[in-house]
């Protein structure tokens, strides 16, 4: 799990440092919110704990209202049920690349204007997640003693998303954003977002 977190940082400030080379390079730092999906597990009369979710996406301006970037993230969850004597976590660990479509300038030809310097688009995601998964159990033998039981598997998904966003800048350096849809590992996503 640490080798992850270093590859996962490693490969953050490595794109972070050739986009940073560029002007007009943008990085937002959201909390996913909701789970969806693959990323959330059910289990019938089970008690559900969520890790704090974290994304990080660099973006840089490649066209007129387009730009590209790559993003890194991470989610967990916790099934505890058996009254506590078995559980299943899963760690996830994410990484892909993004395309950001700015809609501003679309929807004022359709005499559409969004207020108060608020900026809409939309971002389409693709990658991968590494799903970490560990189940454990206690259970008692015939002497009553208790029995620790575990394994743990790694599987690699696809992620595939599209979401609509919106922004606001404070400054010319700095705001906030939120997102809507499928890609982030939540269906909304809120955070700050850094103009370099």
């Amino acid at each position: 799990m640490k080798k992850n977190i270093l590859l996962l940082s490693i490969l953050l400030v490595f794109t972070t440092s050739i986009f940073a080379q560029q002007k007009n390079t943008r990085i937002n730092i959201g909390v996913p919110l909701g789970k969806y999906g693959k990323f959330d597990h059910n289990f019938v009369g089970s008690n559900e704990t969520n890790s704090p979710s974290l994304l990080i996406e660099v973006q840089q301006n490649w066209k007129k209202d387009l730009s590209i970037g790559a993003y890194i993230g991470y989610l967990g969850q916790k099934q505890e049920f058996n009254l506590g004597f078995s559980e299943v976590k899963y760690n996830y660990y994410r990484l892909g690349t993004s395309l950001t479509y700015e809609l501003n300038h679309w929807l004022s030809e359709m005499n559409i204007f969004p207020e108060y310097g608020i900026e809409i688009y939309t971002n389409m995601k693709v990658g991968f997640s590494i799903e970490h998964k560990k189940a454990s159990s206690t259970d008692p033998d015939a002497s009553n003693n208790p029995i620790y039981r575990s394994n743990s598997s790694n599987d690699l998904l696809l992620d595939l998303g599209v979401l609509l966003g919106t922004r606001y800048h404070f400054t010319d350096q700095f705001g906030i954003f939120s997102e809507f849809g499928w890609g982030n590992g939540g269906f909304l996503t809120i955070g700050t977002t850094f103009t370099l």
